[in-house]
């Protein structure tokens, strides 16, 4: 997500210069308008279309697994060494974030409503038509605006013909040119990516770039370029018009008088122009969506005993639900081998020795707990620390148990121990015990399919973190 956040700030930021730079002061504003709105979605979904420039991940090396004649311990009393508690903090950082942001675009999203209720209310009222539009007088002193075909204007403003003439050309440019929708989708993007500050740029430039082409329509369409260009500098005292709206007048009048008496460039001048703003896009978009294809991570899930090997009551069943929807979410990015798939017993040695050829990234063997205190409950984690994957396997082991404890207990606990599978493996390793089959609440959340499902989409996300951090 953090991603997502810093490439569209860049991508728009950058696509916001190259506009300033090359097209804001040409003539060229239906292209101005197109580039505009598509440089903005394009730059809000470049970041998650990923376009692969080299081949998928290669396939990992499949070995059929036969139980072995020679049995090493069949299973281990999983005891070991405490080196790092874990408390689940009671409002994380990440929590405050997203909970300010969905307040603040909550905010911006009841505005947006009743704005448009607003207007709605405004188009019930009687109306007269002129041409296309639906003219409604107000006695607000607003600006005269539009929104699709509806022209909401002051009464008092109607008296004065060349006012109105002019008035009357000008939203009916808006309307044909269907501007409200640009406004509407603007407002709806905004509520969702207020933060980002180019964003408002963007709504800035889209909407004066909308006066441009009316100002260019209404004087191509007969009225006189001085009358019409004193009539928008007598207007600038009337600041506001309705929310969501085109308006006829804008705050930025000296802009607008500017662009309007602008002698249009040569078409050369334009044509270079628009392809260096294409091109230069065109590069911005590639370096936000064109990814190498990174190597996943790849994770062998044990899950264990099996066959006549039950494990503490029903454990063997229920760490292998979790592999079983654990393996549904491998993806591209993470890659889920499950050691087993049906209730069968392995022995150690067939377990290492099926990890081991798939020259993983790490391996998770998934356990429940139990304890003849029947208070004990949470989640545990255990590591080797006498090997050169001690240090990876330790931070693993603290990201598995954090993201555990938010449907478990609020304290988990990662330890040292000297178990067979993680001594003997050449990756990364983690025995992660889920819960306390002993305990009550926590033999409730083990046996539920739902919270099963849950553990794995938990655990898959633990895994996302491992491979951002790897």
């Amino acid at each position: 997500m953090i991603n997502y956040l810093f490439y569209t700030i860049v991508s728009l930021g950058c696509a916001y210069l190259v506009y300033l730079f090359f097209l804001k002061k040409q003539k060229t504003f239906q292209f101005n308008r197109f580039f505009l709105f598509g440089s903005l979605l394009l730059c809000m979904l470049a970041p998650v279309t990923e376009i692969n420039m080299f081949n998928a991940v290669p396939s990992i090396t499949e070995i059929s697994l036969q139980p072995s004649e020679e049995k090493i311990v069949v299973t281990e009393i999983l005891k070991g060494v405490t080196v790092a508690e874990i408390q689940r903090p009671s409002h994380t950082l990440s929590y405050i974030l997203w909970s300010l942001y969905l307040g603040i675009m909550v905010c911006f999203m009841f505005r947006f409503i009743k704005n448009l209720f607003g207007i709605i209310k405004l188009t019930k009222r009687s109306h007269t038509r002129i041409g296309n539009l639906k003219l409604v007088e107000t006695n607000d002193n607003e600006n005269a605006s539009s929104f699709f075909n509806y022209l909401f204007i002051n009464s008092e403003s109607l008296n004065d013909e060349h006012y109105s003439k002019s008035m009357i050309q000008h939203e009916l440019v808006h309307c044909n040119q269907r501007h409200t929708i640009d406004v509407i989708l603007l407002e709806l993007l905004l509520c969702v990516f207020w933060f980002n500050p180019f964003m408002w740029l963007y709504k800035k430039a889209i909407v004066q770039n909308h006066e441009f082409i009316a100002d260019t329509y209404t004087v191509d369409a007969g009225i006189d370029i001085d009358n019409y260009s004193q009539i928008i500098i007598n207007s600038s005292h009337m600041e506001h018009r309705v929310p969501l709206t085109s308006g006829f007048n804008f705050i930025q009048i000296k802009n607008r008088i500017i662009m309007l008496h602008q002698s249009k460039s040569s078409v050369l001048k334009r044509t270079l122009k628009i392809t260096t703003a294409l091109v230069l896009f065109s590069g911005i978009f590639m370096l936000t969506s064109f990814k190498n294809v990174d190597k996943a991570l790849v994770v062998v899930v044990d899950a264990a005993h099996g066959g006549h090997d039950s494990g503490n009551l029903n454990e063997k069943d229920i760490v292998l639900n979790i592999s079983k929807a654990l393996a549904k979410l491998s993806d591209k990015k993470i890659k889920i081998i499950t050691l087993r798939d049906q209730d069968e017993f392995l022995s150690l040695k067939d377990r290492v020795k099926f990890i081991n050829a798939q020259n993983a990234d790490l391996m998770l063997s998934l356990h429940c707990n139990s304890s003849s205190n029947t208070e004990a409950n949470g989640v545990e984690a255990f590591y080797y620390d006498k090997n050169e994957y001690d240090k990876q396997s330790f931070n693993f082991s603290e990201i598995l148990v954090k993201n555990q404890l938010q449907l478990f207990s609020k304290r988990g606990t990662v330890k040292k121990a000297g178990f067979y599978v993680l001594k003997n493996v050449n990756c990364p390793a983690v025995v992660l015990e889920l819960g306390f089959l002993s305990n009550a609440k926590d033999k409730a959340i083990l046996v539920n399919e739902m919270n099963q499902k849950t553990i794995a989409i938990s655990i898959y996300e633990s895994l996302m973190k491992i491979r951002r951090d790897k």
